[in-house]
């Protein structure tokens, strides 16, 4: 039981052979999710992957030559300015 009275329940997945961890609530009930939050979940996780890799890309960009820099900064200016 963890602080906060839930139990964990862990094995192998008898469909893909994989070890998963559960938890669940204090009469041991297995909450299951909608769709709709299934859908929001691979959702926000696609986002964060996404940032993740802008995030690197953006660094590695930092890194690059003057002119390129330059250029971006150019572009950015311009940018801020139509806003």
């Amino acid at each position: 039981m963890t602080d906060n009275s839930r139990y964990q329940i862990h094995g192998d997945c008898i469909i893909c052979g994989t070890h998963k961890n559960t938890l669940t609530g204090e009469n041991w009930e297995v909450k299951s999710h909608s769709k709709r939050e299934v859908l929001d979940a691979k959702k926000k996780r696609k986002k964060t992957a996404t940032n993740k890799k802008a995030k690197k890309l953006g660094l590695k960009i930092l890194d690059a030559d003057d002119k390129v820099q330059a250029y971006i900064k150019k572009y950015l200016k311009e940018i801020t300015k139509e806003s």
